[in-house]
């Protein structure tokens, strides 16, 4: 059985910070969305606005999947993504193609003030082609309504001033079947 834990959470809740966290605990290698697509934003820079930067994600989304399908069984991978940004079926699709797996979330919880005051600071260093700060009231709604996708065990991570790592490294231990 193959195993995947989702770092899931709306854009600027965290969802990095959490992910490095639980990797340099339990040393599992990390599929990050961004760090698959910005490389390619940076190539079509002259041209990359929302709808291509859309179509990125989507690709790298499928490269994250087609990457956990074609690896062995016994590698546990950390995937970093807002899963929300596409239908639930679209998770669920390739969930199934690649067969007999535990799945487990971690869901990054971020109030809309602090999502918008993070989005706001990151705004003028991120690579060109993501939303600018014209993208923080749609933030503020999605931090609002956003939910976890719920496909297997989830822990709700909430983000605060008093974050716990421990609590979460300790409920992963829990949960984690080990091949």
């Amino acid at each position: 059985m193959k195993t995947l834990i989702l770092v899931n959470g709306i854009p600027a809740s965290g969802k990095s910070s959490i992910t490095k966290v639980i990797s340099n605990y339990f040393s599992f290698p990390v599929l990050s969305i961004d760090e698959i697509k910005e490389p390619f934003m940076v190539q079509f820079a002259d041209i990359i606005d929302r709808p291509l930067n859309r179509k990125l994600g989507y690709a790298a989304y499928e490269a994250m999947f087609n990457i956990v399908k074609s690896s062995p069984p016994e590698i546990i991978f950390i995937m970093d993504a807002w899963f929300g940004f596409r239908d639930k079926s679209v998770l669920e699709d390739y969930l199934k193609e690649i067969g007999d797996i535990q799945v487990i979330e971690i869901w990054v919880q971020v109030s809309a003030e602090l999502v918008a005051e993070r989005y706001k600071n990151r705004c003028g260093c991120r690579i060109k082609g993501h939303p600018g700060e014209e993208y923080i009231p749609e933030l503020i709604l999605l931090a609002e309504r956003a939910e976890p996708m719920i496909l297997g065990k989830s822990y709700t991570f909430e983000q605060s001033n008093n974050v716990n790592h421990e609590e979460l490294i300790n409920w992963i231990k829990e949960n984690i079947n080990h091949n």
